[in-house]
Order: structure tokens, then C-alpha cells, then sequence
């Protein structure tokens, strides 16, 4: 057996690999991803290595441009790195990185007050500045350049694995251009700190004395950096960075490169629109109509389902009405100007737009229109099936469902199971229904679904559930369950919290996921079920303890009010057991929601704590509703 036989021996190697690597990049290095493998063969297989060693996350490897790695407190120790100050920088002690000092900002960890590296956005916050051109900073100590005035020259150098502040004086101008001539190609880029780890390794005296900033030096030799990148003077870093977007939206979606350029080109206009909504008030749809018309075959492209999810995931994941808008206009503008090919994925682009717009009558109609332009086209025969569901005709939903290849895989079909009609073949069509309303079955409920099961809550919540895993609200809910399962994928903890534990719970009341989703489908929703979810709506979780269970139900004492409600449905737990959860009522009982055992009456008082706050914090009920517990259910 290898240490990658299993999950636990697989995290616990990967550690000791990390370590034995860096230990061998000091002594060895730089290495290329083969030669550094050789040196760790008592870990595992050359292929098994190369694996763990690509994807190593530590802050002192860096990646050369010849391929290889190197280990940056072996590189850097000692070396000093000069940058001219600014006005901005000299009110905010905040120091703009690129370029002058990105080659050291792995050593910006700040523990203990000490010098530290951060987001620009963050840091221009946390001390009230005005926005910095980098998306790095570095964070300095409060009013340590109180004495230095506009242009002066300061230095950062790397103290045993630190960095420290130093005024200096230049004492040396390098000529870098002979250097940086050998390592680029004429139409050459590649990362700026890369190239200056690179030129140290070929020349180990530079940067031990102070010297110029990197960019006035770069600009000397005749080389220019943008984003952090690196080039000779006159690069277009704008096609590059379009070149890099579009092979990484092809790879990341597998599409062809000409579905990843319109795409790509898409998202692009969208944004120039918005940027030009946010200056000056405009006419959007004359806009889209204008650039519509201007080139209706370039978008032809889209036709296919991956290009148009890769859109809208691309360009309007979060909800905003201006981005919403636009994406209508363009998109309308594209089903009735463009090519006949690409109208079912615009028509479910424009469908996306309005329904997030709160019009779902008018999403569902161009969802209908995108499958008179194609009849297969997956993803509008998606939505028509959750609105089929919302509507509470399960049979519809299901036969949508299958049409779509993998329809059987998705949440939705797994849920509509619960709720499709119930034949009952002992019965013809002319007798008496089983439900006794003395009509005959072929009128009542042959082909129905029992109508105690609509009126019991539990489909109204599901449907509530899946709507929470809009591209929206996503983030909400992966982002509360990743409180307790930080390794898994985006995929991975939908599956296991759409119906499984507090954090979805949570997101829906707390985060205020529910009520959007009342808002967006009441006209969909049956009346009663409008009526239910507007009472669900001021629902807080508790805490109960288990008193007796039965098949007629649960009787939970409410640990708060200290009254007894019974429960219809199953909820995992004992007599004695204590259990966090939202208990919803519904015409034919109650039910619970989010459903989590405790672990122990200190974990219960925690809880119960957290939903006592005026201002409840959601992330902070997650957190303690699930710390500790053995296991988590949830009875929808």
C-alpha cells in the first residue's frame, strides 16, 4: 500500500510531502517537476508525486520561467527591494506592490503586527484610503513614514523570512536589459516576479545593496508590466489577456475555441454596457438593438447549450437590475435579429434575465419559444421542469425532465419522486375515487397526486430548496455548509446539503433566500401554498428536546416557549434527544426544517444563545448548530 490508498493516508502524506519537498528545493533547487520527484521516491510513484508537487499550495515555492521551482527564502534571504513614495501611500502607510516589490510578497504574512500583504480593496477599507493601483498592497505599521515626503525612496528587504522597512539611498543601477533580452522572445510575456527569481538565480549580487525600483529599472531596459506581467515595450496586453480568457473559458466549459470567443465576446459587450448605465443614463435596449444589428451572425456561436450556460455563468452569475437588464436586451435582440440556430439560447438567456427581473410569467414564455426554435434544447427544458414543479404538476416536470440527457441524474427528478400520482389499479375509471369525495376516479384523482401530499409543506419546502441553488444564491449556501465541509467542491456540497443538515435551512430563512422565492414564484405556486410559505416567512429555528416518538408522530418540547408540538413527519432522534431546528406548520401538520442533533446541553445553550441575538448572525448559527454533532438529518 502507497500513502495515497486512502483519504486519511493520503492528507496526512500529502504533509509530509510538502515539508520533504521544500527541504529538498533548499538543498537541490531549482528543480524541474521530474528531477524534483526523483528526490521523494520513498513517497510514492513518479506519477503519484507529480501530482501532489503541481498542485503544492506554499507560500515560499515559486515557479520559474524555464519550467522549474524554486524555493524563495533560499532565492531572496537577505536581498532589498527599493520603491518610490506617493502622496497616497505616504497618508495610508500602504504601499502599492507592482512591480517594485512583488517578487518578496510571499514573505508578507503580518503575523504580530509586523509588515503584512493584503488585497488593495481591503486594505484601502480597513485604513479609510483612496483605491490603489495594485491588487496587492503592502500593509505597513501606522506612521511609520510620517517623516517622508512625496518621491522619497524606501526600501523592504528579507530578514530571516520577514520584511522589514529601511530608508535607503540607491548605491547601484544594474543594467537588466542584456539579462531580460536572453529570457524573452520578441512578442515574449510571463510574470513579473518569476522573471526577477529567474534573474537572481543568473546573478546572485543583485538587490543586495539597494537599487532602483524594479520599474524604473524595467523601463530603462525597455520593458513595460501590466497586471503583474512582464514585456517588452509595445506588448498588447490587452489581446493577451483576451487570448488567456478565452483558452481558459474553453478549457474550464469544454467548448471549441470559436463557442469560448463568442462567449467571452458576449460577457465583454455586457460589461462595456453596464460600465456605460453606471456613467450616463442610456437607452439599453436601442444600445443592444445597435449592436445587435451592427453584427448579427457573431454571437452564432452560442447556439450550443455548454456556450450559453458558460455566459450566463460568466457574465451573470450575481443578480444585479442593470446586468439583468442588459442581459434582456441583448438577448431579445438576438432572438429576434440573429441567426436561427442561436434563438433557443437566447431566448433562455432572455428568460433568465426577467425571471431574475421578477417577471417569471414572461421567462416561462421565452423558455416555450426556445423550445419551438430547438425541441431538445437542455437547459430551457430545465427550467420549464422546476416550473412545472413549482406549479405542482409533477407529472409534466418528469416528462420534461426526460428529454434531457442526464434529466434523471438532476435533484429535481430525485425530489419529484415523493409526488407523482399514485395509480391505484384496483380501481377503473367509472368507480368511486378512494378518497371519498363520491366522485368517479377518472374525475378526482386518477392521474393526480394525492392532494394531502401538496397540503403537507413538504414539496412547498423542496421547491424552495432547489430555488436556493440558483446561480444567485449559490454562494450563500455553499458558502454556510463549506463552515463545516471546507474540502468539498461546489458540486459536491450541493449534493450533500440540498436536503441534509442546517447551513441550506439557514440560507433560505436567515440568508432571505426564501422570501425572494416567494416574491419570484407566487404566480407559479398554488394558492395555498402562497398562503403557507407567507407564514413560514417570520419562522425562527429553536431548540427541542425529543419527548416521545410514534408512527402518528414526534412530540418535541420547544426548549424556549416551553410548549409541545407534534411533529407529522419522522425527525431523527430519541427521547431525551436534543435537536436544532424550524418547525413549519402546514394545513395537515407541522413539519421540521433543517433538522440537526445536538451533541450535548452545552452545544444546545450555544444555540440557543446565537437565535437570542437581536441581530442574528447566520454564519455564527451554522457554525454552532452544527459544531460537535455526531450527525445531522433532515425530514423534509
Amino acid at each position: 500500500m502507497t500513502d495515497f490508498d486512502d483519504e486519511t493516508a493520503g492528507s496526512d502524506a500529502a504533509g509530509s510531502i510538502a515539508s520533504a519537498a521544500l527541504v529538498v528545493l533548499r538543498e537541490q533547487g531549482p528543480l524541474s517537476l521530474e528531477e524534483w520527484a526523483t528526490h521523494l521516491e520513498e513517497y510514492g510513484t513518479a506519477t503519484e508525486l507529480a501530482d501532489v508537487l503541481e498542485y503544492l499550495s506554499e507560500p515560499m515555492l515559486g515557479y520559474l520561467p524555464n519550467g522549474k521551482y524554486v524555493a524563495l527564502d533560499t532565492v531572496l534571504e537577505g536581498l532589498v527591494f527599493t520603491h518610490r513614495l506617493s502622496e497616497l501611500e505616504i497618508a495610508s502607510d500602504i504601499l502599492d506592490a507592482s512591480p517594485d516589490l512583488e517578487p518578496i510578497l510571499a514573505f508578507g504574512d503580518g503575523e504580530d503586527g509586523a509588515i503584512r500583504v493584503a488585497l488593495a480593496e481591503e486594505a484601502a477599507v480597513e485604513r479609510g484610503a483612496a483605491p490603489f493601483r495594485s491588487r496587492r498592497v503592502v500593509v505597513l505599521p501606522a506612521g511609520i513614514l510620517g517623516e517622508c515626503a512625496d518621491g522619497d525612496l524606501i526600501g523592504l528587504a528579507v530578514e530571516d523570512g520577514r520584511l522589514a522597512f529601511r530608508l535607503v539611498e540607491i548605491e547601484d543601477e544594474p543594467d537588466l536589459a542584456p539579462a531580460l533580452g536572453e529570457l524573452f522572445e520578441e512578442d515574449g510575456v510571463d510574470a513579473l516576479d518569476s522573471v526577477c527569481w529567474q534573474l537572481l538565480l543568473e546573478d546572485p549580487s543583485l538587490f543586495t545593496v539597494p537599487v532602483a525600483p524594479l520599474g524604473e529599472i524595467f523601463e530603462a531596459a525597455g520593458y513595460e508590466h501590466e497586471r503583474e506581467l512582464l514585456a517588452r515595450r509595445g506588448f498588447d496586453f490587452d489581446a493577451y489577456d483576451l487570448q488567456i480568457r478565452t483558452a481558459l473559458v474553453a478549457s474550464t466549459y469544454d467548448l471549441t475555441h470559436d463557442e469560448a470567443v463568442a462567449a467571452v465576446a458576449f460577457v465583454d459587450l455586457a460589461d462595456r454596457g453596464y460600465t456605460d448605465a453606471v456613467i450616463a443614463d442610456f437607452d439599453i435596449v436601442d444600445w443592444a438593438r445597435r449592436h445587435v444589428s451592427a453584427a448579427p451572425d457573431f454571437f452564432v456561436s452560442l447556439a450550443d447549450p455548454g456556450a450559453a450556460v458558460a455566459v450566463f455563468d460568466l457574465g451573470f452569475r450575481n443578480q444585479d437590475p442593470v446586468t439583468d437588464a442588459i442581459l434582456e436586451a441583448l438577448a431579445s435582440e438576438l432572438a429576434e435579429r440573429g441567426p436561427r440556430s442561436v434563438r433557443a439560447a437566447a431566448h433562455w438567456l432572455a428568460g433568465k434575465a426577467v425571471d431574475r427581473l421578477g417577471r417569471v410569467l414572461e421567462a416561462e414564455a421565452h423558455y416555450e419559444k426556445a423550445l419551438l426554435a430547438e425541441s431538445g434544447w437542455g437547459p430551457a427544458l430545465f427550467e420549464l421542469a422546476q416550473f412545472a414543479s413549482d406549479r405542482g404538476d409533477a407529472t409534466r416536470a418528469l416528462s420534461l425532465l426526460g428529454r434531457i440527457d442526464g434529466g434523471s441524474e438532476e435533484n429535481l427528478y430525485a425530489v419529484l419522486q415523493d409526488f407523482v400520482p399514485v395509480d391505484h389499479p384496483e380501481l377503473g375509471r367509472n368507480d368511486k375515487c378512494w378518497c371519498g369525495s363520491g366522485r368517479k376516479y377518472k374525475v378526482c384523482h386518477l392521474g393526480k397526486a394525492d392532494e394531502s401530499v401538496k397540503a403537507d409543506g413538504r414539496w412547498l419546502y423542496k421547491k424552495a430548496c432547489l430555488f436556493a441553488f440558483a446561480s444567485e444564491f449559490v454562494d450563500v449556501v455553499t458558502g454556510l455548509d463549506d463552515l463545516e465541509n471546507a474540502n468539498l467542491s461546489e458540486d459536491e456540497l450541493i449534493a450533500a446539503t440540498i436536503f441534509d443538515g442546517s447551513a441550506l435551512d439557514v440560507a433560505l430563512f436567515e440568508g432571505g433566500i426564501f422570501a425572494d422565492f416567494l416574491a419570484r414564484r407566487r404566480e407559479l405556486l398554488p394558492e395555498a401554498e402562497v398562503v403557507t410559505a407567507a407564514q413560514w416567512l417570520g419562522v425562527r429555528r429553536s431548540v427541542y428536546e425529543v419527548i416521545e416518538t410514534s408512527d402518528t408522530g414526534v412530540v418535541l418540547l420547544d426548549r424556549v416557549s416551553e410548549e409541545t408540538v407534534t411533529v407529522v413527519h419522522p425527525v431523527e432522534g430519541k427521547p431525551g434527544d436534543l435537536i436544532s431546528a424550524r418547525l413549519l406548520t402546514a394545513p395537515t401538520g407541522a413539519l421540521a426544517g433543517g433538522v440537526v442533533v445536538m451533541s450535548s446541553e452545552s452545544q444546545a445553550a450555544r444555540v440557543l444563545e446565537v437565535l437570542a441575538s437581536e441581530e442574528l448572525d447566520a454564519e455564527e448559527l451554522v457554525r454552532e448548530s452544527r459544531g460537535g454533532a455526531d450527525h445531522s438529518t433532515d425530514d423534509r
